[in-house]
């Protein structure tokens, strides 16, 4: 698992990336250390969207919405 600190967001600290199940882990600055994870078929094009995004949040929630991240049922 690799884990990427977020510097410039106010509301994403953190996003985690399990390859071997498929799934990206999001922690917001309001609860750091716990991860909320969501399935994603491509998590290396969304690891470079994060690296390029301008709002990590703004992308997290774009992605949540259009499918990129899927909630997981737990």
């Amino acid at each position: 698992m690799e884990i990427l600190e977020i510097q410039n967001s106010s509301a994403v600290k953190k996003v985690c990336f399990n390859y071997d199940e498929n799934q990206v882990g999001v922690a917001y600055t309001s609860k750091q250390d716990n991860f909320y994870f969501f399935g994603c078929n491509d998590i290396e094009d969304f690891k470079s969207k994060i690296i390029s995004a301008e709002s990590v949040g703004k992308l997290i929630s774009q992605s949540k919405k259009n499918g990129t991240l899927q909630s997981l049922d737990i």
